[in-house]
């Protein structure tokens, strides 16, 4: 099967009673998805004109309405292009401008500018009520089948363009590297405009397993209720719900979970010590977590339920995946420990076709083959991967290099911190260039800091310790929920030393201590 599209039409004959997705009191077999994502196709070619190719943006809310919509258009070959479920009208106008689709399925209140709108609601009841159908046809491998927006770390939408083939081998990658079942039931509560949700999606759909649809992670009561009333195998998460989850269920946490056969985490990497505990805490179940983009989609795998002694790496590439590192001018480089990292280079039939509308920058990242990251990384003898943070994260102190992602990963180990974020900023002083700093949520009232301090300087070299140490609430994060590091930064050219004393002797306190 080369499309989700054939999958689930396969799956509709030989399996037709099986669940593949519900929400709530909603409910859809592979039998009804399959007849209604071709009478759903039927309608949009015969009342709305679209056709192989034509663009087709949808608001990707986490309902079965979506699935059915996206499968829909594909089902025709042309290109779904999803959008936030909760974008302002504003942005979703500036999206259908600069997309030029021509139909926008949605129920948010908009101004498409001359191209059709109809109600995503509305469309999905004809697609109940009609008759007929149109057959199926499998679209040219090369042809655009999807549109990705991601924000990166630029804040400007870059719509990622991914076509059947690359669709495929992202569903493959997925299916095959996690292990996907037909008899697993997976909790999805990620949104369906991001790379992880989609992939995690599809994946299901082509194994032919059950796909439990939640809204988010706000409230873990919705979590316990799914997994219990419709017996779930599996769970795709985001390190910091995961985390969220974990203090708001206690106890309940392990026992909950616990017997689930398999937990994803993706959209960013755990922290060392969130995977001890994880491992101790559900002993049974296999834990995966996995390294991705929207260009990607997940292509770096660790089973770390396995490989208990490589729980800080990424893991390892997918098969059929090229791994190389280079320089920050495009040079390669062998990248064996911190102080020869390179930007990690990735190449297979997996990475994207290109950046809709912005030849120059797909020039940029895609270059002779190979799909540039902007992740620095260095790879040991085993083949995994050490993940350092984004070439541009990296702290250059005094010429030395401080991986924000190691002092965080340090940082986490003191009992004393829920959470932290390093970043570098300007020495006020002038002497080392750059210097770390580290905001902290504490675990508690108390911000303990000069037992963070003694505790860091017991176990990184001293020009890796933070020079000042910031409580702050909760760390400011994006839709999926990673680490808003631009955010950081922002809020440090704002308060910059005033937020509390510098601590430019720490390193001779430490040595006192």
């Amino acid at each position: 099967m080369e499309t989700i599209v054939e999958a689930v039409l396969a799956h509709g004959k030989t399996n037709p009673q099986k669940l593949a997705v519900a929400l709530k009191s909603q409910r859809m077999t592979y039998g009804e998805l399959s007849k209604r994502i071709s009478s759903g196709a039927k309608n949009l070619k015969e009342n709305y004109g679209i056709q192989s190719g034509d663009l087709v943006m949808l608001s990707a809310v986490s309902k079965p309405d979506f699935i059915l919509a996206m499968l829909s258009v594909q089902y025709l070959g042309a290109v779904s292009v999803p959008v936030d479920k909760s974008a302002k009208p504003g942005n979703l106008q500036e999206l259908c401008r600069f997309v030029q689709p021509k139909l926008v399925l949605t129920d948010a209140k908009m101004n498409s500018e001359g191209v059709p709108k109809i109600s995503l609601k509305e469309f999905c009841e004809n697609a109940q009520e009609a008759k007929g159908s149109i057959p199926y046809s499998l679209p040219k491998t090369d042809a655009l089948g999807e549109i990705l927006f991601t924000t990166g770390s630029t804040g400007k939408p870059k719509g990622v363009m991914l076509t059947y083939e690359i669709l495929y081998a992202n569903t493959w990658n997925t299916y095959q590297n996690i292990g996907v079942k037909a008899e697993d039931c997976l909790l999805l509560p990620l949104p369906l405009n991001h790379s992880f949700g989609l992939r995690v999606l599809r994946a299901a759909l082509y194994a032919g397993a059950s796909v439990i649809l939640q809204n988010g992670f706000t409230f873990a009561k919705d979590l316990e209720e799914n997994i219990e009333k419709y017996q779930c195998t599996a769970l795709a998460s985001v390190p910091a719900s995961l985390e969220m989850l974990s203090r708001q269920m206690g106890d309940r946490f392990s026992k909950v979970l616990g017997n689930l056969r398999y937990i994803e985490v993706g959209a960013g990497a755990l922290p060392a010590d969130m995977k001890q505990r994880l491992l101790a805490l559900f002993p049974k179940t296999e834990l995966y977590n996995t390294w991705g983009s929207t260009e990607t989609g997940g292509a770096v795998f660790l089973k770390y339920s396995e490989h208990p002694d490589k729980l800080d790496t990424i893991g390892r590439p997918a098969v059929r995946i090229d791994f190389k590192t280079v320089d920050l001018d495009g040079n390669p480089t062998e990248a064996h420990d911190i102080n020869t990292a390179g930007r990690m280079a990735l190449r297979g039939p997996m990475q994207m076709a290109g950046y809709y509308k912005q030849p120059e920058l797909t020039a940029e990242t895609l270059v002779d083959g190979w799909l540039y990251t902007n992740d620095m990384v260095y790879q040991d003898e085993d083949g995994f991967i050490h993940m350092l943070g984004r070439a541009d994260d990296i702290i250059n102190v005094g010429g030395e290099k401080v991986s924000p992602v190691e002092v965080e990963n340090t940082a986490q180990q003191f009992p004393g911190v829920r959470e932290c974020a390093c970043i570098g900023v300007e020495d006020p002083e002038g002497m080392f260039g750059w210097i770390p700093v580290l905001y902290v949520v504490p675990d508690g009232a108390a911000f303990e800091e000069e037992a963070l301090m003694k505790f860091l300087a017991g176990r990184l070299e001293r020009y890796k310790l933070p020079k000042q140490y910031i409580p702050i609430q909760e760390l400011p994060r994006n839709r999926m929920q990673k680490i808003d590091r631009s955010a950081l930064k922002r809020q440090w050219q704002e308060t910059g030393c005033s937020a509390t004393k510098f601590l430019r002797n720490s390193d001779s306190e430490n040595e006192k201590k």
